[in-house]
């Protein structure tokens, strides 16, 4: 019964967001945290591996749904309905298999908490097809504290920033609506190249999606992960 309620607390704070120093220890001294919340990594998805999961995200896309809100909704922290525009789908059964992969999660087990665990939910496919698609700032659900983001197609150039993820680690307990009024100010921007993943602390550190360019096309693998 303690360590439900321990666990429920951390949670709280988790999705409160409010300070740094409300995150768990556990967090906070974890080898990603301790690169900023986010690292880039090359080879997490083999080349075969990525062009079957391409493959597999062109053939859902008949399947997904337009994602648009214009203007953001009131969440302050983390969730909500931040403003976008992009096309969503359900990912597959290779998509999935690489979720819930043994060595996957020991390896984000290593990075982040050795409690981390899958969400039990299908992971998705993000494709930015039209010029102007992007994802404002925001913070990730409250079920995904570890987001893992891998590019599976992008024809970006690499002097445009469009496509890139913006990530503000030095604003992490500052409220939406704050960043998004001073949106220069601490971004990080990172482009995530084709067959590299991401994975960030969604749940806590502010991202966006920049507008992609004309001609550009991103397609990504997007999975979630609770970190306690």
């Amino acid at each position: 019964m303690q360590v439900n309620v321990l666990k429920s607390k951390v949670r709280s704070n988790l999705a409160s967001g409010y300070r740094p120093e409300s995150i768990p220890a556990v967090i906070r001294q974890s080898h990603l945290m301790e690169r900023g919340g986010f690292d880039v990594f090359e080879g997490l998805v083999d080349e075969r591996m990525r062009r079957e999961m391409l493959s597999e995200a062109v053939a859902l896309l008949p399947h997904a749904t337009r994602s648009e809100v214009t203007v953001s909704d009131g969440e302050e922290q983390r969730g909500g309905k931040p403003r976008r525009r992009f096309i969503n789908a359900q990912g597959g059964p290779l998509q999935q298999a690489f979720n819930t992969s043994p060595e996957v999660l020991d390896f984000l087990r290593g990075l982040t908490n050795r409690a981390l665990t899958f969400t039990g939910e299908i992971g998705t496919y993000s494709y930015y097809m039209d010029p102007g698609d992007y994802l404002d700032i925001h913070r990730d659900i409250v079920t995904c504290d570890v987001a893992v983001i891998t590019c599976l197609h992008d024809r970006a150039k690499d002097n445009d920033d469009g496509g890139r993820l913006c990530l503000y680690p030095d604003r992490l307990g500052e409220p939406l609506s704050q960043i998004r009024a001073t949106p220069t100010r601490g971004a990080v921007k990172v482009r995530v190249q084709v067959g590299q993943t991401i994975i960030l602390y969604g749940g806590i550190l502010p991202h966006a999606l920049l507008p992609v360019a004309e001609g550009q096309a991103r397609i990504v693998s997007v999975l979630c992960y609770r970190a306690i």
